[in-house]
């Protein structure tokens, strides 16, 4: 048996935190995050940054892999491939289809933040930073594949969430 080490931290840690995580829910939540990831607009810049910092395990990541400027949209997350360091560890590789946009016409004065949504929707998980497909001041440019490994775990509260600074040799 090992015994926990880190102090009185252990003593607030929820035991779900300490739980296996799942082939098909890591590959679920790794796909999730990495459309949001891959998602952005920068007629509604603090969108993408409101939506991954509750998936992040560092929420100051959730401002890395965009220069704020431009607009992308990502979709058909595609998960595959896994490697697991530890039941509590996953690293799930996801591609994605990004499609990037050219803007059509002048940028608005102020940007524009999005409505919350008039009626509750079942099974609603939370928002998306993906733009919307179609907008008249933007037009789609090109579409590509792209490939994204991420890492995942359990925060104390045995919640997933996606730990940029986990590497493939760590075990918990």
């Amino acid at each position: 048996m090992t015994r926990y080490t880190a102090g009185q931290d252990s003593f607030f840690r929820s035991v779900r935190s300490l739980e296996p995580i799942s082939d098909l829910e890591a590959a679920s939540f790794a796909g999730r995050f990495a459309t949001d990831f891959q998602s952005f607009d920068e007629d509604d810049p603090s969108r993408r940054a409101e939506v991954l910092r509750p998936l992040l395990a560092a929420p100051q990541a959730c401002t890395w892999g965009w220069s704020g400027a431009g607009r992308q949209r990502a979709d058909s997350p595609l998960p595959g491939r896994l490697y697991r360091p530890s039941d509590t560890v996953v690293f799930v590789e996801v591609i994605v289809r990004i499609t990037t946009y050219a803007r059509a016409c002048p940028p608005p004065e102020t940007p524009r933040h999005a409505g919350s949504a008039e009626a509750e929707v079942p099974g609603l998980l939370g928002p998306s930073c993906a733009p919307p497909e179609a907008d008249p001041a933007w037009t789609a440019v090109e579409a590509n594949w792209v490939r994204m490994t991420v890492p995942i775990t359990r925060d104390d509260d045995g919640h997933l969430v996606v730990d940029p600074h986990l590497r493939p040799t760590d075990s918990s």
